[in-house]
């Protein structure tokens, strides 16, 4: 897929070309799969032909246009400008870049949103840091190669309330090859996760959504915790990327992560489930590690959780050891 600037200054675009498989499909049908980063459902895919964004040789594409191979597909991409974010929002974010990457990692706070229409969010608060004053992070955010990406984007999402690692890329070229490496699975994310209850090693399997979703975990700590009576710490290792994946599964295995407002275990009303309050929910994306591709060499990233972990002293002293027997 090609990827290039149009002749309109907000707009860029990704080129793809018909190949035999999507032979005779009606527009609607040939687009889905065609740009999956971002087209990456049918119902988006419909949108954008709604939109008018999409063209089929040229001309603007109706979604019962019939597509033969070698028929050109432009999809126009807007680029929306960098707001400020106002001082609500970090004025510095921890990031790791490698040397010929045109990809860096960007450690997201709680209770920031990846994305968003709004000023605050990580998306906006990147491109606005992208040609702000601060020079250390305009240089993070400078792709080796630019193209028509304006500004850095991240290619995957972590929940509002999550802390952790977020991949984001630096032009085109690198969030097409990035997005590949998340479908085909080859990007390895790791958790940090303290649930309710006392919970062994296991793994849930349960599709989300129509899709299917893997989570594994396995306990490093046991102790006792406020409300719950007793916590777990688990390490928690995902094989896809469902939304709410974690939260969903481990509240499906009856044992909740602590400080959750959405999923209750089997049988129990949100409202009515033990909630420990003020804290905000005791999930963390620790480390992210992306294999080499057209987005630059490989860069594998490792965190510590934020305070409210290490505040529990049985928690503190499993996150030690962890690193004692990492090192």
């Amino acid at each position: 897929m090609d990827l290039e600037a149009t002749k309109h200054p907000d707009f860029a675009c990704a080129k793809a070309t018909i190949g035999p498989d999507r032979a005779d499909l009606r527009m609607q049908d040939a687009l889905v799969g065609l740009f999956p980063q971002w087209l990456p459902s049918r119902k988006s895919c419909r949108k954008a032909l709604d939109r008018g964004t999409v063209l089929l040789n040229g001309v603007r594409a109706t979604t019962g246009r019939r597509v033969t191979p070698g028929d050109q597909v432009v999809l126009n991409l807007p680029s929306p400008a960098a707001l400020d974010p106002g001082p609500a929002a970090p004025q510095f974010l921890q990031t790791k870049r490698t040397d010929g990457a045109d990809f860096l990692f960007v450690w997201k706070p709680a209770g920031l949103a990846t994305s968003g229409s709004g000023r605050l969010n990580l998306a906006n608060i990147l491109r606005f840091m992208a040609s702000g004053d601060m020079e250390e992070m305009r240089r993070a955010l400078t792709p080796n190669r630019g193209d028509a990406l304006n500004g850095p984007q991240p290619v995957h999402r972590l929940d509002r309330n999550t802390a952790g690692w977020v991949c984001v890329a630096l032009n085109f070229a690198a969030a097409e090859s990035l997005g590949k490496a998340f479908a085909e699975r080859t990007v390895k994310k790791r958790y940090i996760a303290l649930v309710a209850g006392t919970l062994g090693a296991g793994s849930n399997r349960q599709p989300l959504d129509g899709k299917e979703a893997v989570t594994r975990w396995s306990p490093l700590a046991h102790g006792a915790l406020p409300v719950h009576g007793t916590a777990t710490l688990l390490d928690v290792v995902i094989e896809t990327g469902r939304t709410h994946q974690i939260r969903r599964h481990l509240a499906a295995a009856g044992h909740p992560i602590v400080g959750e407002d959405q999923y209750p275990p089997p049988g129990m009303d949100i409202a009515d489930a033990p909630r420990y309050t003020g804290h905000g929910l005791f999930l963390c994306a620790v480390e992210l590690d992306i294999p080499a591709g057209l987005h630059g060499p490989g860069m594998r990233a490792t965190g510590t959780p934020p305070r409210k972990f290490t505040r529990i002293r049985w928690v503190a002293d499993a996150l030690r050891r962890q690193d004692t027997e990492a090192s």
